[in-house]
């Protein structure tokens, strides 16, 4: 039965020494549905007791992995004391070169899906979501506060959707003059909305009535030609 007590934080999200930001969420994440109190598959196993020891393991190794000063110093913490080796922490170049060319797998979508769910109903998460949809016209930041609320990576949307990472981008800043064709942008922002468990159709409508309005607005202020 796992136990977590003579493991580290790496192994007890199951990710390498040198796993990407991304990848720590996506673990933890798994992790959550794995042993959390409602998960089907554990309930049998575990008592009160020990699930609730099994997720402050998770919690803590997240919570380390995740910060960029904290995994620093845990990660000096395990070469000096020859817990890890420290070319295990060597290949992270290698591994941002495939940063955008990870698939997106269906447990991988179950579980971000699943973590959305249970994140949806937190204040902070509920007010950004009531403030999209009360919106007629909605820019790309608020997509972005929401995306960022959930704790949700570019990476992580790419892998699913296979939208582009500089297409993500621009359609989070507004940036209407460089997105693609309509016909594909809707796609897109359908895409995006349903990762984000909101209601696509208005996605749609409210970005692209942003769009409209921002051409409508340069063309208005376009200077007149001298006589």
């Amino acid at each position: 039965m796992k136990t977590f007590e003579n493991e580290n934080y790496y192994e007890i999200l199951q990710v390498p020494a040198n796993a990407r930001a991304d990848e720590i969420k996506q673990a933890y994440r798994d992790a959550l549905a794995i042993y959390e109190t409602e998960s089907v598959a554990t309930y049998s196993l575990f008592s009160e007791e020990q699930r609730e020891r099994l997720l402050q393991a998770i919690e803590t190794a997240f919570g380390t992995l995740i910060n960029e000063d904290k995994r620093t110093a845990y990660n000096q913490m395990l070469m000096a004391t020859g817990q890890v080796d420290a070319a295990n922490f060597s290949r992270q170049g290698q591994r941002q070169l495939a940063a955008y060319s990870d698939t997106g797998s269906p447990s991988t979508e179950k579980s971000l899906s699943q973590w959305v769910l249970k994140k949806a109903d937190t204040p902070k998460i509920r007010q950004l979501i009531e403030a999209i949809l009360s919106q007629d016209q909605l820019s790309g930041l608020a997509l972005k506060q929401l995306r960022e609320a959930y704790g949700i990576e570019l990476s992580e949307i790419y892998a699913i959707t296979k939208i582009s990472g500089d297409s993500l981008k621009r359609i989070e800043a507004d940036q209407f003059e460089d997105l693609p064709a309509e016909v594909y942008l809707k796609q897109f922002l359908k895409s995006y909305a349903d990762i984000l468990h909101i209601d696509s159709r208005h996605v749609v409508d409210g970005y692209l009535k942003s769009m409209a309005r921002d051409r409508a607005e340069k063309g208005a202020v376009r200077p007149r030609p001298l006589l």
